[in-house]
């Protein structure tokens, strides 16, 4: 009867083990479906005193309006930045990034045929409303209308690249997706963001997810065109928040026809710069066909 009593008293035990783990994985799921968008975006805000950098090395701001309200991106070009481009390069950070972060690395590249037009999503920077994968897109849809309006360019004037790191290559892939591109260049991004929540919490929010957006998707619509980009991705070999499977798996969808280049040593944040030497210069600089 003792054996008994602990044997059941064993099993109430275990059986009570799963139940409160089960049900800390449900109050998990619960609190990333109703705050999930707190949990993907990190929006930061610009101080005065770095607008006035901006403006002060030649950095123009294109202001327009969307349906979250009014919205700001930013565009360099070395020397004569009236002059048509000859490409034209959108450039999307992550999602703890603004886009006036990128500066330091565009100004490197005194090339006047290449402009840069960087994009920061609704709630970042100076920019109203909150961001989603729409209104991500509208704001990149919307910063170019704008631009080459302001600068009364004809709107197919220069190739249209794309460059986006982590969540930015996803905004970067939705936007070729839609798009006719020369170039894609996107570092230590995912495969989707459903991988992203499974890989964390081990079950998937499926149509419970408000932000799916999804990079097999994406490149797949690229590559089912007649004439296909030229497509580069990096990853660092020590991406701590994004694994290095994600990235090959992207790359997988077309060996050919995407150039997959993983960074020895890299991780999440500082890929872009260790990326540089290692394909990231030639990539950006040789103009696309």
């Amino acid at each position: 009867m003792e054996t008994d009593v602990n044997s059941l008293g064993s099993n109430m035990t275990e059986n009570m083990g799963w139940f409160f783990s089960a049900l800390l994985l449900l109050s998990l799921a619960l609190l990333v479906v109703l705050f999930q968008g707190r949990f993907i975006y990190f929006p930061l805000r610009y101080s005065p005193a770095e607008l006035e950098e901006a403006k002060s090395i030649g950095v123009q701001e294109v202001r327009f309006r969307t349906s979250q309200g009014n919205q700001a991106a930013f565009f360099w070009q070395s020397e004569d930045s009236e002059a048509n481009p000859q490409n034209i390069w959108i450039v999307f950070g992550g999602n703890g990034d603004i886009a006036l972060g990128w500066i330091g690395l565009v100004c490197d590249f005194p090339d006047p045929s290449t402009g840069f037009l960087l994009i920061d999503y609704p709630g970042y920077g100076i920019c109203e409303g909150r961001p989603n994968p729409q209104s991500i897109l509208e704001n990149s849809e919307c910063a170019l209308q704008a631009l080459l309006e302001q600068k009364r360019w004809k709107s197919d004037a220069g190739a249209l690249c794309v460059l986006g790191h982590s969540l930015g290559g996803a905004a970067a892939l939705q936007f070729a997706a839609k798009h006719i591109v020369s170039k894609i260049v996107v570092l230590s991004t995912f495969t989707s963001m459903d991988d992203m929540v499974r890989a964390q919490i081990r079950i998937s929010l499926g149509p419970l997810l408000r932000h799916p957006f999804d990079n097999v998707t994406s490149l797949k619509a690229v590559l089912s065109r007649k004439q296909v980009p030229d497509i580069y991705i990096f990853h660092g070999e020590a991406d701590e928040l994004i694994p290095l499977k994600m990235g090959r798996a992207l790359a997988q969808l077309d060996s050919k026809r995407i150039k997959f280049v993983p960074i020895p040593g890299a991780h999440h944040n500082d890929v872009v710069q260790m990326a540089l030497p290692l394909g990231l210069r030639s990539a950006l600089f040789q103009h696309g066909q």
